[in-house]
């Protein structure tokens, strides 16, 4: 075995800590994941790339969450994983955060640039669904499926679909 990166190496863990997703192998080889804390704003969670070998290339935070407006716009604690979409981004969930505090779905290219799609609970109860604890898998349709803790109409969570572009579907009741 070879360490590639020990988390919390920095100081105050700006490279993040926690890492409790799996890794998923970006196109460039280096392996893509997050942190459900640590990073520069506040302890709320990192994605970061890895190389695969220790002469390939530095470990690089990409992005801290909790970067954007006062109530985390742009999510907290990314429990899940990334899934590398057919597009070469990643996708992925925060089980905190986002527009309303639920939650949020984003985008973000290798480069570390990173874009919020969905926000969770738009309306009182999170009738779509609110705090997404597992990551997103890409289907053949092209679009996200997913999960979210809470919600829905008994408020015990929903199965979800997201469009590329950030239009969400729950799943009716069967």
């Amino acid at each position: 075995m070879i360490t590639l990166h020990v988390f919390c190496s920095e100081p105050s863990c700006t490279d993040g800590n926690n890492p409790n997703a799996g890794l998923v192998q970006g196109s460039d080889g280096y392996f893509y994941g997050t942190t459900e804390s640590g990073g520069n704003n506040t302890g709320t969670g990192t994605i970061f790339k890895a190389p695969p070998t220790l002469r390939s290339g530095p470990f690089v935070t990409l992005y801290s969450f909790c970067t954007q407006g006062l109530n985390c716009s742009d999510g907290r604690y990314p429990y899940g994983g990334l899934v590398l979409a057919v597009d070469g981004n990643f996708y992925g969930t925060t089980f905190y955060g986002g527009v309303n505090g639920g939650g949020s779905i984003f985008k973000i290219t290798p480069n570390g640039i990173l874009t919020t799609l969905y926000s969770f609970c738009p309306q009182t109860n999170c009738p779509t669904g609110g705090n997404p604890r597992t990551g997103l898998v890409q289907a053949s349709d092209g679009n996200f499926y997913g999960t979210t803790e809470l919600g829905g109409a008994f408020g015990w969570g929903v199965v979800f679909k997201i469009t590329p572009a950030g239009r969400l579907d729950s799943c009716p009741q069967l």
